[in-house]
């Protein structure tokens, strides 16, 4: 039975040899991602990580309540 593979930021379900499903992907999209991971690391709070990275805009990384 094949594991299920997920978008790397929607969760959507894709096929396996897809890292983003076609509503998430834009070019650019991996070094955006390389980017958050890195000020991850550096021990930037995620909502920081990803304005800053460009991973997510402010409401989508939650940093307002709607």
């Amino acid at each position: 039975m094949p594991q299920k593979h997920h978008c790397g930021r929607c969760r959507a379900d894709i096929p396996n040899h897809q890292t983003w499903c076609d509503d998430c992907y834009y070019p650019g999209i991996d070094d955006d991602y390389a980017e958050y991971q890195a000020l991850l690391d550096e021990g930037y709070s995620r909502i920081m990580a990803a304005t800053m990275s460009g991973w997510q805009d402010p409401v989508e990384a939650g940093a307002y309540d709607e």
